[in-house]
Formats: C-alpha cells, structure tokens, sequence
C-alpha cells in the first residue's frame, strides 16, 4: 500500500482552500458596508464585549497581537473604534465609537446574507455541524 502523501491529503490545504472561499464569500456580502470579515469580525467582539484588552481581543481572534494592532488602524481611522491606555498605562483597551456601533448595524444583515449563502451553498445542518465541531476542536484557543 502506497504511503499516503500528496497535497490532497494535507489538512493544512484543506482547511486554507476552505477558509479563502468562507472569507471571499463574506467579504462579497460585506462589500456594501466597506468591511472584510476580518474587519466586521474585530468590530462584532468589540459590540458584544464592550471594552477588551487589546492582548484579550487577539488571543479572541487567534491573532498576534502587532497584527491585531495592524489590523485595527483602518478601523480607528475610520472612527469606528478607539484604542488608548488603560489605567495601569501598559496595556492598551479597544473599544467601539458610536459609529462603530453603526457600522456594525449597518454589516449585521450583509452578514446575516453570508450565513445563509453557505447554508444553501453546504446545507444548513452541515453548515453547523462544521461550525460546531470546529469550535468544539479550539485550537490555538
């Protein structure tokens, strides 16, 4: 038998092949608001927690905390969120603006159209059960 190799064995691939077309299908739904899903992603944590650490809000995203910092300027440029010392003055505290509080209101039903294009796309039930199990394995969580 033959040693399994080749790049369609690799879970790596597998899962970049996946992620790209998840991200492209979003980023198409979200293009009307000015959002990538990053982006409405980074926005939607910072509606639901209110205020959070910037190391907190990367260790949520699974991200480095400069790329989080990268990622966050066009989105304080913007006015949708403000970023700015904490009490102890070390760590940084990330919050939304009022017109990020907005922004998000406005992205929520683009969003919402995203959900249901991959549920027809892989069905509804198949749709969660991947979520799902994907959450349950929490890498890097």
């Amino acid at each position: 038998m033959p040693t399994p190799t080749g790049p369609h064995l690799c879970y790596a691939l597998a899962a970049r092949q996946n992620a790209r077309h998840l991200s492209r299908l979003y980023d198409n739904h979200l293009a009307p608001a000015e959002l990538s899903v990053s982006q409405f992603s980074i926005l939607s944590l910072l509606e639901a927690y209110q205020s959070l650490k910037i190391t907190s809000l990367a260790h949520m995203l699974s991200m480095e905390r400069t790329t989080l910092v990268r990622a966050l300027k066009p989105l304080q440029a913007a006015g949708w969120v403000v970023a700015g010392r904490a009490d102890s003055g070390r760590a940084f505290d990330v919050t939304l603006s009022p017109s990020g509080v907005a922004k998000v209101a406005e992205a929520v039903p683009l969003w919402e159209n995203a959900q249901a294009a991959f549920e027809r796309e892989v069905g509804q039930d198949r749709a969660v059960r991947m979520r799902d199990e994907i959450l349950e394995l929490n890498l890097g969580g």
